[in-house]
Formats: C-alpha cells, sequence, structure tokens
C-alpha cells in the first residue's frame, strides 16, 4: 500500500510558496525540535510559526545557504565514489495516513535501472510524479565546517547527529523507506558516508501528532528556557497596554513562587562563583598562566587596548551631530516583581 502522495514540485515553485506548503505540516527539519534535540529553536517557536503567531524565521545564514549550493556537488561525488545510482526527485510528499507529515527529500537510491534510465555512478533526475521503481532508499546530503566552524565531532566513531537521525526516522515513516544514507561534506576531512535503518518510529509519530494538534487548536505548547522561546515570547507581546490589568490566578502565583525561588538558587550560586573567581585571581597575581606539571591550567592574559567612542564628550562638544545620527529606539519590556529589592 502506497504510504504517501505528492504534493507539488520543488523545483519549479518560489520559495515563498515552498515555505506556505512547509507552513501547512510537519516536514523533516522539524521533525528535531518537536524532539527537542535543537539547538537553534525551540518546541514553543516552531508552534508559533505553524500558528501564524508570529512570522517564519526563513532566512538561511551563510552556513545553509552554502549547503543549499554544494549539496549537487556533494550528491554527485557519493554517486562516483560509491557507484551508486542516484535519483532526484524534486517532489514535496504527505504521509496518507498523517496528512500533516511532509518530506522534501535530498535524494533517492536505486538499485536497478530499466534501459539504462538512472546509470550507475551519476546523479539523474524523476520527472514523473510516480515514485521511481527500484528505490532502496533515501540519499540525505549534509555539509559542516565550510563556512562556519561546524559539527565535525557529530560524525566522529560512526554517528550521526541526532538532529538529523530525527529528519531520517521522519522521512522513513512518511515515504515507509526504511533506509537512509547521509553523506556528509566535512570541512578538512572530506566525504562520510553513515547508512542508517528506521523500523519504529512510532513514538516520533505520537509526538509529532500530540504537537500538530496544538497546532490545529491553537493551545499552546510547553515554554522552556531556551533564548529561542524567549525571543517568540518578545515578538508576541514586545509593548505592554496601557492600564491593562490582570487577576492573578492561583496558578499564576505558583509560577511566580517557582520563579523567585530559582532566581534566589541562582544568585547564591552566583555569588559562590564569584567569590572562587575573586580568590582564583588574588591567587594568579600579574601572571598570565598558570600550570600544573607543565601543563596550562588556565590563562589570565589582558586584551589588547582598543578605542571606544565617548559618546557622552561628543554629546556636549557637538550636540548638533549627536541628534542627526540619533534614532528612537522601543525599550524593551522588563519583568518586576513587587516587594522584592532592586536586583532580586
Amino acid at each position: 500500500m502506497k504510504k504517501f502522495t505528492t504534493i507539488t514540485r520543488t523545483d519549479t515553485i518560489t520559495r515563498e510558496e515552498w515555505l506556505e506548503h512547509r507552513q501547512a505540516g510537519i516536514g523533516g527539519s522539524d521533525a528535531s525540535i518537536i524532539m527537542n534535540q535543537n539547538n537553534y529553536k525551540s518546541r514553543f517557536s516552531l508552534w508559533a510559526e505553524k500558528t501564524n503567531t508570529v512570522g517564519s524565521d526563513s532566512g538561511a545564514g551563510p552556513a545553509a545557504q552554502w549547503g543549499n549550493d554544494l549539496e549537487l556537488v556533494v550528491a554527485k561525488r557519493f554517486a562516483a565514489d560509491y557507484n551508486k545510482r542516484v535519483v532526484a526527485w524534486p517532489y514535496l510528499l504527505q504521509s496518507t495516513e498523517h496528512p500533516f507529515m511532509l518530506a522534501n527529500l535530498d535524494f533517492l537510491i536505486v538499485d536497478y535501472a530499466t534501459f539504462d534510465e538512472f546509470p550507475e555512478g551519476e546523479v539523474t533526475v524523476h520527472n514523473s510524479d510516480e515514485a521511481p521503481g527500484g528505490v532502496s532508499g533515501i540519499l540525505e546530503i549534509k555539509t559542516t565546517g565550510i563556512a562556519a566552524r561546524g559539527n565535525a565531532r557529530g560524525w566522529a566513531n560512526g554517528q550521526v547527529p541526532l538532529a538529523y537521525e530525527y529528519q531520517g526516522r521522519h522521512y522513513a515513516a512518511v515515504t515507509g523507506w526504511e533506509n537512509v544514507t547521509f553523506a556528509c561534506l566535512i570541512g578538512g576531512e572530506g566525504l562520510v558516508v553513515r547508512e542508517r535503518t528506521y523500523r519504529d518510529n512510532a513514538d516520533l509519530i505520537e509526538e509529532e501528532q500530540a504537537f500538530w494538534e496544538c497546532v490545529e487548536s491553537g493551545t499552546y505548547v510547553e515554554v522552556d528556557g531556551s533564548d529561542s522561546t524567549a525571543n517568540t515570547i518578545s515578538k508576541m507581546y514586545p509593548e505592554s497596554n496601557d492600564d491593562e490589568v490582570i487577576e492573578a490566578s492561583e496558578a499564576f502565583l505558583t509560577m511566580l513562587e517557582q520563579y523567585t525561588d530559582a532566581k534566589a538558587t541562582q544568585l547564591i550560586a552566583e555569588e559562590e562563583a564569584k567569590y572562587w573567581k575573586n580568590a582564583i585571581e588574588l591567587a594568579i597575581g600579574t601572571a598570565e598562566a598558570v600550570t600544573f606539571n607543565g601543563d596550562i591550567v588556565l590563562t589570565y592574559k589582558s586584551n589588547k587596548v582598543s578605542n571606544v567612542l565617548d559618546t557622552k564628550a561628543l554629546k556636549e562638544a557637538h550636540p548638533e551631530i549627536c541628534a542627526t545620527f540619533t534614532k528612537e529606539r522601543k525599550g524593551a519590556r522588563v519583568l518586576r516583581i513587587k516587594n522584592q529589592k532592586e536586583g532580586d
């Protein structure tokens, strides 16, 4: 039984149209976010984007742009080095059993080709909306350490970074093709290849379904302590409304108590850390490094002298210049709890 259907070609639509299609479901790159295994975006931030509560963060940084540019290059190298029939199938796929699950695959690997339709050692394109025959698995192309420091360590000792594992599991769940090959170009190392088989993805499907139910109902998913969530909430409520006051519930007071207790614990830990830092700096004196048995334990060097703009003096001497280059900046919202000293 076919597990998916095709929605649209991905190479003939605009980026805006592609993002609109992705907004209507959960894609492979969303899986690690939903499973709380993504370093860049939280579940709450993804929920806010999927519900159109905030705008989608669709901008791609240099590393992602290089990854896109090198995708075909890496696929061709993999096909040639491993003598594989690699097929680009530029369609957005949708699970028939779980329609909220979408897949935009990089490439497919096929075992055989009718009339040499897909030659060995090459990358070819399949233009039909029906899947090619003889598919043996999915090929995902990755790059790291090309335009940024990257995560070469995540590929060491036969590993695949956990975020990509969830992406592969998501694609296997959508398509039914259980074998996923990851080919990653690592800066300074070259091409590494990892093969995985994902048969049991019930836990991932369950989490994604629960998340999507929250999206459809507009019910908040649980917040966390990440910067991603904090930034999203700031976008949702950038300014306070004059004279708007809400009455606290018992649940709110419990949250407030938990927050103040955590802040108190944090302050105690910070004071203790400052104590030991002061003691260490006093012991170091003017030395720039500390060694033990010939090995450097720490360094404590002075930064280079730098020049800074004295804005106060400039404003006093040339107020008209300061006025010309001054712009309004909205004030940030500050959480202040009453009956506590400033700084608590």
